[in-house]
């Protein structure tokens, strides 16, 4: 309702005047507001809250003296502009004064105007005059003046301005305040973020399987979220089958925290979301709260998808927020949903990298398997060699107490060291009766060969030295370079005794294996000449277990890690 000054004689204080002017029931700018409550503390009187563009009065208090200010609009807008508290006019004992409030904040220029009364007031006469020069009631004033202190002018104009002058700096420092403060929630949480990401990402690695890098992810999250619980949970399809988030035989969820809810509920819980659970999701209080909410005990969620690919494999979740506000119960926001992101975007990459690695390691050993194969279908009278010369020399190997890493490379050397065998004449390879020397010769050339087709592939630079050397001796007898003792690599040692245990131990079309007491004889007499003697000595000390693999005709799957051979 607009109502004009004549109207609100009865509504404000019974004023009489004739001058036009229109209430506007709007909300008026805060910081105004403000600066214009601190002046009516500073002068214990009420003032107006004038639009001084286009004369309307936003705020007069019920209480106080309603003035004709519409026909001085002009001096209050100049005065306005100045920026300055300034007398308006006056007539003793009373002086309108204009506050300009526009530096405060934008919108409309407004300005406090008011009366002050400048000496002490007798009796109704003497404020007669001045009375009806302002539009006012002489009773209403004379009563108003009874109530009010005398002010000097000058002093009450800068009392006026250091007012002001006092909320806009206030003002000023409160937004600085809040701007810190956000600024240092900001650094907070970015340091927090950055410490947890520079901490998985010194776990990124592809060779290893993700369940460890998930449970030391959902741990540290556990640090840095304020959450009662914290859930990676994997996805179930229709059938109820699990999602390989974790690796494929990983758990169907890991959580840090006290589980508010069975886990198969939680993962029920959000395929009920629908699709909304594809994105990341916030869930507080006035969702929770909600009738058809049906887990009482999660008060407030915050829920990312882990993706691989467009895949959705599962969900990162943070329950429950265990910080607290007074008496009220804080929220999970955008600083928390930011965090579970960042942390389910660099493990669902990893995941996908690792399904990839392995895939990686798979064709590996697939290739591997096809080049012993080749060597195989090259002479079918040594099927089965070199996967026995491989097991019998790490039988040696594990006998010689050497790691793991080793073991994988004289295994995979085994399967290999006869590669060169590929550029083999045939006639020679098969010839069911003795070798001619020229034909000795020609397939002592195999060692070589193998080094020169394997040396340009990167993975398999550690075996070369067993395909290279596993026909040198310990005298210096061997070829193709003759190397004597401990020149010739250990693991080529090792692989020379398991070749030429298998070779003597194994039927060809021109004569049959040795039986097992004759090998021993040969071998034993060829330790400190063909051989290693501490090799030989390794080699007996595991002779059964070498005869049980050597026997064993069941070629399976490669026993070693083919992810170590991928860079």
């Amino acid at each position: 309702m607009n109502l004009t000054l004549p109207e609100l004689e009865t509504s404000i204080d019974g004023a009489d005047f004739s001058a036009a002017a229109t209430l506007r029931p709007r909300p008026e700018p805060g910081l105004s507001r403000a600066a214009l409550r601190a002046l009516e503390a500073a002068f214990n009187q009420p003032f107006l809250l004038v639009d001084v563009e286009c004369g309307d009065l936003n705020y007069a208090a019920p209480h106080g003296l309603v003035c004709d200010f519409y026909s001085r609009l002009a001096v209050i807008q100049e005065v306005a502009s100045r920026g300055v508290p300034e007398v308006i006019e006056e007539e003793s004992p009373l002086s309108m004064i204009a506050v300009p409030l526009r530096q405060l904040e934008q919108g409309p220029t407004l300005a406090a105007v008011g009366l002050i009364l400048t000496t002490s007031v007798a009796n109704e006469a003497e404020i007669a005059s001045a009375a009806r020069l302002f539009g006012i009631d002489a009773r209403r004033a004379f009563e108003w003046s009874q109530r009010n202190e005398a002010w000097n002018p000058r002093v009450a104009l800068h009392l006026a301005e250091s007012t002001v002058e006092n909320i806009r700096q206030r003002t000023k420092l409160a937004h600085l305040e809040h701007e810190i403060t956000e600024a240092v929630g900001h650094a907070r949480d970015s340091c927090v973020e950055l410490g947890l990401l520079h901490r998985l990402a010194r776990g990124l690695d592809v060779s290893q399987g993700p369940d460890d890098l998930w449970r030391s992810a959902v741990a540290w999250l556990a640090e840095a979220v304020p959450a009662q619980c914290i859930v990676a949970v994997a996805r179930r399809d229709a059938e109820g089958i699990q999602s390989a988030l974790f690796g494929d035989n990983g758990p169907a969820e890991l959580y840090f925290g006290e589980y508010p809810v069975e886990p198969r509920a939680l993962c029920d819980m959000m395929e009920r979301v629908g699709a909304a659970a594809r994105r990341s999701l916030v869930m507080n209080r006035a969702h929770t709260s909600a009738p058809t909410w049906d887990f009482p005990t999660i008060r407030e969620l915050a829920s990312v998808p882990v993706l691989q690919g467009t895949r959705l494999e599962g969900w990162l979740l943070a329950i429950n927020h265990a910080g607290a506000d007074g008496d009220e119960f804080c929220e999970f926001g955008t600083a928390e949903i930011r965090l579970l992101e960042s942390v389910s975007t660099i493990l669902g990459v990893h995941r996908h990298n690792t399904h990839l690695f392995a895939r990686q390691g798979d064709l590996f050993a697939a290739s591997v398997r096809a080049l012993t194969s080749a060597i195989d279908a090259k002479d079918p009278y040594t099927h089965g060699h070199s996967e026995r010369v491989a097991r019998v020399a790490v039988c040696i190997a594990q006998e010689l107490d050497l790691d793991k890493e080793l073991l994988d490379t004289i295994y995979l050397g085994g399967l290999l060291h006869d590669i060169g065998k590929i550029g083999i004449d045939d006639n020679i390879l098969k010839k069911a009766g003795p070798l001619t020397p020229e034909e000795h010769d020609h397939i002592k050339r195999h060692p070589q060969l193998g080094y020169d087709i394997l040396r340009g592939v990167t993975q398999l630079q550690k075996i070369l030295p067993i395909v290279l050397h596993h026909h040198e001796s310990w005298d210096g007898s061997g070829y193709p370079h003759g190397l004597k003792a401990e020149a010739t690599p250990l693991v080529a040692r090792i692989a020379a005794v398991a070749d030429a245990f298998d070779a003597m131990s194994s039927d060809r079309p021109y004569r049959r294996g040795m039986a097992d007491e004759q090998l021993d004889e040969v071998i034993r007499a060829g330790a400190g000449r063909q051989w290693d003697p501490n090799v030989v000595d390794a080699f007996f000390a595991c002779r059964d277990q070498i005869r049980r693999a050597a026997h064993d005709q069941l070629i399976g799957a490669v026993p070693i890690d083919p992810l170590r051979w991928i860079d």
